[in-house]
């Protein structure tokens, strides 16, 4: 091979090489107006409860709890300072203060609750309700709760002020003016601005609904109820607002007059309130009314009306809104977006820390810090080996042109010994390998919520690992000699963790290398070791020599734990965890004193009888988790307005449940029953 054709060939190689390493970034899952404007997103919620006191015929007087009546609508910051604006509609059952519709029900609910026999049809149900009503209504008592609660996109909740209302378009023009007494009121726009107690908010942009011209491109962001409660959905994924798309379609006036814009933009309950942005990212409209079948039942969808922003506009100066205040959180966040779309991770992971810091736990800038941790890992500092190749190539290819010119200008060669190539690798000084990249349990935290293809590699002693009886769950186990060959079916470019509980995680580090010699792009050492996941209370499970299966909770009282030597399916752990528990009435809140997998320990003011059936949400920490369960026992004498105890055992655990409850518990077992914290 002539030092031209080596020149040739390793300058391709070299090229190959460095653009092998240079990948352009992926398109996020929505395009970057519409990531800066998802977090401003919010759902309201109004909820009206109420205690019903009164005596059916024969019957001594009583009070009732009927059920409450619940609803949700969207709406969008638009100040930093926690300004709010939605449909007057969606908070009207909670403002107006003309509430007999709401009494009425309530009544009727607690005659069928408290003096009706069970086992009546309907039919015998309703009559028997309408003959009652006359006799027990006058009489009976009906105090009502009222709430109006804000739910930011990361679970925060705040309850709300109305600062401005006007009432949804009525059937007729005219002035209504709500009794209440607070806030600004006008008929028929159909606008609210609420007020929360928060600072550094997101904010979405106010455009110019005059500029709005027919066909031209819209997007609907809100929570449509049937996706929030699709059944096949899980629910913690609620608060991710839903997108649709759409034209607009006309500009039309309402039946009093007032300007609205028809888009074929699709729409449900729950919609109500939500921003409709342009491809600016600026609002332009807000959802007020949605086409209806005649029976009132079915949405005609391709026939939706917004409100025109220039209208928000006047109720939120009118109730004092700074609509050009900076949101802190803006200016992270919509840096942090263009840095992502042009690939520069680095600078989008810093930014991206900053909004995090300012709200935490938002859903898209945890998907944005979990990719761009995983882009970071891909691109870490450790030479690429076919760069490396490369590299080398190009040097004894350059090396080889020296070589070429040199004889070529005529300087002396000795005729009696053939000039031998020059080897770039001779008396050169050893390059050290770089140390892998080492991931704290913060970023593996988000990563793993967030993507489903990272594999764990149990990476201990075989000693070790067999005086273990947990291990992180889902982990593939491989002792260190053991590591290319358990890996060998993944991809090179597979993501990679290993945690070992050598100090200094030598043993990680050591087979992440020999990962790495052999193509393994995506590898990194989890910082801390077993001992850090452990600390971080990221999710655990039985190691295979140590489980013995999860049985169904027996009906019996929880036993008290006796002394053990180890973690234990029997294990009883005290906890200060809250606790949504809903029965027959009204969901209402509780805390954890102690928790096993065949039930947990309640303290709550409710009076809960033995047998009642419950629905509890455990709050862990992270994701809450979702059981059923009866109640088997309770304090015999209660003091009044003091919390009391209740003792509840769980139906049988579905496997997901199962899990997740005894890696919680295993994660807090410590030679015996945990210390009790807060979480």
């Amino acid at each position: 091979m002539t030092p031209r054709t080596v020149l040739g060939l390793g300058g391709c190689i070299a090229w190959l090489a460095v653009g092998g390493t240079v990948w352009a970034g992926e398109q996020p899952s929505a395009t970057p107006v519409l990531l800066k404007a998802k977090p401003a997103v919010v759902i309201i919620v109004t909820e009206v409860s109420g205690e019903v006191r009164l005596a059916c015929p024969n019957k001594p007087p009583q009070r009732v709890t009927p059920p409450s009546s619940q609803a949700h609508g969207t709406g969008y910051l638009v100040n930093p300072d926690g300004y709010i604006i939605t449909n007057g509609h969606v908070v009207q059952p909670y403002y107006e203060k003309d509430d007999r519709e709401v009494r009425e029900a309530f009544i009727r609910q607690a005659i069928e609750q408290a003096c009706l026999e069970s086992g009546l049809s309907e039919e015998r149900k309703k009559a028997a309700v309408e003959r009652l009503v006359p006799r027990v209504a006058p009489a009976a008592i009906v105090e009502l709760k009222k709430t109006l609660t804000v739910v930011l996109p990361n679970r925060e909740k705040f309850i709300a002020e109305v600062k401005a209302y006007s009432p949804a378009l009525s059937e007729r023009p005219g002035k209504r003016v709500s009794g209440t007494g607070g806030g600004a009121t006008e008929s028929g726009k159909d606008v609210a601005v609420l007020k929360i107690d928060a600072r550094n908010l997101p904010t979405i942009p106010l455009g110019d609904s005059d500029r709005v011209q027919v066909g031209q491109p819209i997007r609907i962001l809100g929570f449509p109820g049937v996706v929030m409660y699709h059944d096949l959905l899980d629910r913690r994924s609620a608060v991710e607002a839903t997108l649709t798309t759409g034209h607009v379609s006309s500009l039309k006036l309402d039946a009093r007059g007032g300007q609205v814009i028809q888009t074929d933009a699709a729409a449900s309950w729950g919609n109500s309130g939500g921003p409709a942005i342009n491809e600016k990212g600026e609002v332009v409209g807000m959802l007020t009314f949605i086409s209806l079948t005649s029976d009132e039942t079915q949405a005609i969808q391709g026939f939706n009306f917004l409100v025109p922003v220039n209208t928000v506009k006047e109720f939120a100066r009118a109730a004092g809104v700074a609509l050009d205040k900076t949101s802190p959180f803006n200016i992270v966040w919509h840096e942090a977006v263009e840095r992502y779309v042009r690939g520069d991770w680095a600078a989008a992971q810093s930014r991206l820390d900053a909004a995090n810091r300012l709200l935490s736990n938002l859903p898209d800038v945890q998907r944005l810090q979990t990719d761009v941790q995983l882009r970071l890992l891909q691109s870490s500092p450790w030479p690429n080996p076919l760069l490396l190749g490369g590299v080398a190539i190009a040097a004894l290819a350059a090396a080889g042109g020296v070589w070429a010119m040199l004889r070529r200008r005529g300087r002396p060669v000795l005729a009696t010994a053939t000039p031998a190539e020059p080897d770039p690798g001779k008396n050169a000084p050893a390059v050290a390998a770089a140390p892998p990249p080492r991931m704290p349990t913060t970023d593996l935290a988000r990563a793993l919520t967030q993507r489903q293809d990272l594999v764990i590699v149990d990476i201990r002693t075989p000693a070790s690992y067999a005086a273990s009886s947990v291990q992180a769950k889902g982990a593939l186990r491989a002792s260190p000699e053991e590591i290319i060959q358990i890996c060998t079916a993944l991809a090179r470019n597979q993501g990679i963790i290993l945690y070992c509980d050598s100090p200094g995680e030598v043993i990680s580090a050591r087979a992440a290398r020999l990962l790495m010699e052999q193509g393994y792009i995506r590898v990194s050492v989890l910082a801390g070791g077993f001992a850090a996941w452990e600390a971080a209370s990221l999710p655990l499970e039985r190691t295979p020599h140590a489980r013995t299966g999860v049985t169904s909770a027996p009906r019996t009282a929880l036993p008290v734990e006796g002394p053990e030597s180890g973690p234990s399916l029997k294990a009883q752990i005290p906890v200060d965890l809250p606790v949504g528990v809903k029965g027959p009435g009204p969901y209402f809140n509780a805390r954890a004193t102690t928790l096993r997998m065949a039930g947990i320990f309640l303290a709550t003011t409710e009076t809960l009888p033995v047998g009642q059936k419950l629905r509890l949400t455990i709050f862990l920490k992270g994701e809450p988790l979702e059981v059923t369960g009866q109640v088997i026992g309770a304090d015999s004498h209660p003091i009044a307005g003091q919390p009391q105890g209740v003792e509840v055992a769980f139906d049988p655990l579905t496997e997901e449940a199962a899990t997740v409850l005894e890696g919680f518990i295993l994660s807090r077992w410590s030679r015996g029953p945990a210390v009790s914290q807060d979480f």
